[in-house]
């Protein structure tokens, strides 16, 4: 409602300021390129409901220089792609709104819209109500479309080849206000992650990691960040989503074996690798909130 008031609005370009704010997490920005940007849609269509935004201000494609133009062109299929295996959606309208008289909402920057799309989305809620109604929270499709994007073929090497793609959580359990950690074979204390099997988004690798290797039934809540080092050789991306966890009925044979149970603060002192620490403390506000919700 603020924003149908106006109360929001203000006279510079939105699409200009929002990516001049350092926190990606906070204006919703996916991914930055060389000339463009992803960003999800505040006010989607449709759940998924993604942008990509030259950094250019320009309202016309002739506008834009030749090079922002193919960057453009170069993440709407990318972008698409990682949509369709986060959300599994039956298809897409993608396509621009050039002029206030074709529908820009911000008129004097363009940006193209891909809208995921599924069979008996536009029910009776947007036809009659005109009202669209979101099956979860932006945080969350935020974060499932962080995850997948940041261990896309678009880092390291042109194809993607040397880069090993997993996908992990910070596990947070409410109900005994800790985070979980799993114990490695070696003595290290870790976030649990995993390979990504064939057919699985990141985050339902994710989902799955911490439950085969913690006995924990989680689902995400938020965004936690990447972590990347050398492994076997082999160079290995991880994306981290924050997970809220229950025990599941195979908790009892992980704890105090390959799972330990820990407050934020002793977390930060026991995890074994400095770039997990400061992924932690990045995310403490996040944490901390979930595990003093209302259970």
């Amino acid at each position: 409602m603020r924003y149908v008031s106006g109360e929001t609005r203000d006279s510079s370009c939105i699409f200009c300021t929002k990516p001049e704010d350092a926190d990606d997490v906070s204006t919703l920005i996916l991914h930055r390129s060389r000339h463009a940007y992803v960003i999800m849609n505040l006010y989607p269509y449709n759940s998924g409901h993604v942008m990509v935004i030259p950094f250019q201000h320009a309202a016309e494609l002739a506008e834009l220089e030749p090079e922002v133009n193919q960057d453009i062109w170069r993440l709407v299929p990318w972008a698409t792609e990682a949509l369709r295996r986060v959300l599994r959606c039956d298809g897409f309208n993608i396509g621009l709104n050039l002029g206030s008289i074709a529908g820009a909402g911000v008129s004097e920057h363009l940006h193209v819209h891909i809208v995921p799309r599924w069979e008996g989305d536009a029910n009776f809620m947007p036809i009659l109500a005109k009202t669209m109604v979101l099956p979860e929270l932006m945080p969350i499709t935020y974060a499932k479309i962080r995850a997948e994007m940041e261990i896309s073929e678009l880092h390291g090497s042109p194809d993607g080849s040397d880069i090993v793609p997993q996908a992990g959580a910070i596990p947070v359990v409410p109900s005994h206000k800790a985070i979980a950690l799993r114990r490695t074979a070696d003595g290290s204390l870790v976030f649990p992650k995993g390979h990504i099997e064939p057919g699985e988004a990141a985050w339902q690798t994710a989902i799955r990691e911490i439950d085969e290797e913690m006995g924990l039934n989680g689902v995400p809540s938020g965004w936690a960040g990447v972590l990347a080092f050398e492994h076997g050789g082999k160079q290995r991306r991880v994306s981290n989503l924050i997970m809220s966890a229950e025990p599941g009925p195979t908790f009892s044979e992980h704890l105090d074996s390959d799972t330990e149970l820990y407050s934020i603060d002793e977390a930060l002192s026991v995890l074994s690798h400095e770039p997990a620490r400061d992924m932690l403390r990045a995310v403490r506000d996040e944490i901390e909130s979930l595990i003093e919700s209302p259970q």
